[in-house]
């Protein structure tokens, strides 16, 4: 959830708009000065399209034939938010937006959250109303990605945001590089480290709750044990936001991106995904600008997933603002063209004040053949509603099966 009780993906949606009406003029200079810098201007790197997936020349796209909600996953995060969350304080994970998930070395899960209430919840599921809050978390789990443990920062007792500041009132300088939060993206091990993208908001003068607004894209390296994350700055220029997707093909990690309902896809090589040496798709090359990078897809939600299946890369989204169905495309390439987009799930929590689903994420690493496990996060617009109820901000588990 946002600090206000609003859904993340509605509030960064809202700061991004905000920051092209502020910032549009000197994003242009920006992209000037780039161009005169040696850096490629479009299309330099120009090449083929991506290659499509293994054996999707020889096979049908795969059509979703049934989805069902992963009881399995949907008890275990229940069982462990009630419990304490893996801390013998019962302080731990309580509830939380997000919900990205990156294999770490051995096959353990690491479950990378938002917005996080700690417990001890209640027996009915209620929260206390001093129940601790911080803005990210990393859940750890074994193979069978079931949750085990709550990192933060801090202690305990203490604790904080694992990675970034943890603002708790106002006030707060909105000029200041160390001020605001961090809200994670997906992540990946990549050079022996897992990345993680952490997206910076800070607060602004609008009304609540619409007061605070992105304003960069960072990258926070953690070792393989988690330890202390050293950040760095990614991009941000167009006002995309990278790193919603990560997914590996071949030697590349495509970094897919969000600006406005629209997708946007990136690629870098294997084992240098911090370094400032992307390639961006144009629409029918690859370009070292950012400014290049092409509209690939509309009406995606500001968190989606693309995920190879059956030789053949599967969209998963929510719709762009608000509405409470999941839909599936497909495409012959990472890049697409992802067509026959369907309908194939309405969150039945969606309703009133509680709005579902957004922040549509898959774990194909939790996936059997044929089949795709994938989440989606509640929240509500009365936060009133979260304190009564735990699981209004829950995410929810589905299994997605597909033929052929």
């Amino acid at each position: 959830m946002t600090r206000s009780g609003w859904p993340a993906h509605r509030s960064r949606a809202a700061g991004r708009r905000r920051r092209r009406a502020r910032v549009g003029p000197a994003a242009a200079v920006l992209a000037a000065a780039v161009l005169g810098t040696g850096v490629l201007a479009p299309n330099a790197l120009a090449s083929a399209p991506p290659q499509p997936g293994p054996g999707a020349g020889l096979r049908q796209a795969p059509v979703v034939t049934s989805v069902v909600p992963d009881e399995r996953l949907n008890a275990a995060w229940r069982a462990f938010g009630d419990s304490g969350g893996g801390w013998s304080n019962h302080r731990g994970w309580a509830a939380s937006d997000g919900t990205y998930s990156a294999t770490l070395p051995g096959g353990r899960v690491a479950w990378l959250l938002n917005d996080t209430f700690l417990g001890p919840v209640n027996a009915d599921e209620s929260l206390p109303r001093d129940a601790g809050f911080v803005h990210n978390t990393i859940v750890t789990a074994g193979r069978d990605g079931l949750p085990r443990t709550t990192l933060t920062g801090g202690t305990h007792d203490a604790p904080r945001s694992l990675v970034g500041e943890t603002p708790t009132a106002p006030p707060w300088d909105p000029s200041g590089t160390n001020d605001g939060w961090y809200w994670n993206g997906d992540g990946i091990m990549d050079g022996g480290r897992l990345r993680l993208f952490e997206y910076a908001q800070v607060p602004t003068d609008d009304p609540p709750p619409w007061n605070f607004t992105w304003v960069r894209t960072d990258i926070a390296s953690f070792s393989p044990d988690l330890g202390g994350a050293k950040v760095t700055h990614s991009y941000d220029e167009g006002n995309v936001s990278w790193g919603v997707e990560l997914t590996r093909v071949g030697g590349y990690i495509y970094i897919y991106g969000a600006e406005s309902g629209h997708m946007h896809v990136a690629r870098a090589r294997a084992g240098h995904l911090v370094d400032r040496s992307w390639e961006f798709y144009t629409g029918s090359g690859w370009s070292h600008d950012p400014t290049a990078s092409a509209r690939v897809t509309d009406n995606v939600g500001a968190s989606y997933s693309v995920t190879e299946v059956n030789g053949f890369y599967v969209l998963t989204t929510s719709d762009a603002y608000l509405g409470h169905d999941i839909y599936v495309a497909t495409a012959p390439t990472p890049v697409g063209p992802f067509t026959n987009r369907t309908d194939v799930y309405t969150a039945p929590e969606g309703g009133g004040n509680i709005y579902a689903p957004y922040n549509i994420a898959a774990h194909p690493e939790l996936s059997r053949p044929g089949e795709l496990v994938i989440s989606y996060n509640v929240n509500s617009q009365k936060i009133d509603d979260l304190y009564a109820n735990v699981n209004n901000n829950r995410a929810r588990f589905l299994d997605l099966r597909f033929a052929p």
